[in-house]
């Protein structure tokens, strides 16, 4: 999803908005309707607009509830940490039903402490996503219009690209009489 960023192409994709869609999905389908038609994929690109921040509450943090879920993180934790031990010291079987018995004393002491710390200013547990209003679909100005025609949104065909070897590109034209003035 940001792979080009990472090899520093850090601008906005220039080109034609050929489609645009309420949901991400859309625009994906959008993407494999064109890909299936073997049209020009490259340089395509979907752009989330009017992006906005969604917290979804899902419920009261209680004292019980921060308790358990510190518990269940540390025995986890506590659990993997034993499972590496085990493959580098073999022998010692027996101390590594210890780990997870730590990492879940150790987790309810952070839940515990981290909620005691926070309690007045957020005592709820919530769930953040990045939305956006609109996603369009851009592609480069020399396939736009071949883009926009497989997607079904606007535009005309665009001609075929001739192709080596292919007859009806190789035939010469014939050219057309011009036609008598109209009276």
């Amino acid at each position: 999803m940001f792979q080009s960023a990472a090899r520093g192409d850090q601008h906005l994709p220039r080109g034609v908005v050929v489609a645009s869609f309420e949901t991400y999905e859309q625009a994906q389908a959008a993407i494999a309707k064109v890909s299936g038609a073997q049209g020009e994929l490259a340089g395509l690109a979907i752009v989330g607009n009017d992006l906005k921040l969604v917290e979804r509450i899902t419920g009261r943090l209680t004292w019980g509830k921060v308790a358990l879920a510190g518990a269940m993180r540390g025995l986890g934790f506590g659990a993997f940490i034993g499972l590496v031990y085990m493959l580098f010291v073999p022998e010692a079987i027996t101390s590594v039903l210890l780990f997870p018995l730590l990492g879940l004393a150790f987790g309810i002491l952070m839940g515990v402490m981290t909620h005691s710390m926070t309690r007045r200013k957020r005592d709820y547990a919530s769930v953040q996503q990045v939305l956006a209003a609109r996603y369009d679909v851009v592609a480069p100005q020399q396939s736009a219009g071949r883009a926009m025609h497989i997607i079904g949104q606007r535009g005309a065909p665009a001609a075929p690209e001739p192709q080596a070897g292919d007859p009806a590109t190789d035939r010469p034209v014939a050219e057309q009489p011009p036609s008598p003035p109209a009276a």
